[in-house]
């Protein structure tokens, strides 16, 4: 057996892992485990025993949660479908990536108390309040408790990359402002075309469409305009 071929205990993991993510810890380790992420064999001690694949699927659900903004309980589903960890992951935009999963199943999908939420994201469950509070993050009722679907998550570890470079919570507020804007703007559009269409499958899957668009059209207006308002360095 090979040096490359030895199993490897979860500290001899971590100090694989750790240059690419310097947030990982052991704990965060296990509670991949725990969620049927990875499943290392076992010494007849009952020690963890990581393969060189073992180490290649966590690279990639790790760098799913990071770079595209995925869910845990998304990124299971996909390993459960059979997705190739050894496929070279393109740059596409994390958002759209995201979406193009949670279409195929029913809205609320992922269902997560606070305190899952701010474990997913990195992000203190101070920092999850504040960004409720502010009318960034919605939560909804289930039974006494309060829960948070796919957007949440997603507007959450949008947040957090704020976070990260140096921004309060208190900026974004102006994010959630503009959006509030666009959104009346869009609606004064929106409303006589829903109006004219029927309710059959044709006419709401061209509405939905013609929202898309003007969704998509927002969004490449604003980054233009951001790109030109900062000049060089957003070139």
């Amino acid at each position: 057996m090979s040096a490359s071929d030895a199993p490897m205990n979860i500290g001899e993991v971590l100090e694989r892992l750790v240059d690419e993510f310097p947030d990982v810890t052991i704990s965060k380790l296990r509670y991949l485990e725990s969620k049927g992420l990875v499943r290392p064999d076992r010494s007849p001690a009952g020690y963890r025993r990581y393969t060189d694949d073992d180490v290649a699927r966590l690279t990639w659900v790790l760098r799913q949660q990071r770079d595209r903004f995925i869910p845990l309980k998304v990124i299971a589903e996909m390993l459960e479908e059979g997705q190739d960890v050894d496929q070279a992951e393109g740059d596409g935009d994390m958002v759209p990536a995201f979406r193009e999963r949670v279409s195929r199943r029913s809205t609320g999908s992922v269902s997560v108390s606070l305190a899952e939420l701010a474990y997913m994201v990195g992000l203190d469950e101070a920092v999850v309040v504040e960004l409720e509070r502010i009318g960034l993050l919605e939560g909804r009722p289930a039974g006494k408790a309060t829960v948070y679907d796919d957007d949440a998550v997603l507007v959450a570890r949008v947040a957090a990359c704020f976070l990260d470079h140096g921004l309060d919570v208190r900026h974004l507020r102006g994010y959630l402002v503009a959006a509030q804007r666009e959104a009346g703007l869009l609606e004064q559009v929106v409303k006589p075309l829903a109006a004219g269409h029927g309710d059959d499958g044709a006419s709401v899957a061209e509405l939905r469409r013609r929202v898309d668009e003007l969704l998509d059209a927002g969004s490449a207006l604003h980054e233009l305009l951001l790109r030109r308002e900062m000049g060089d360095l957003g070139r």
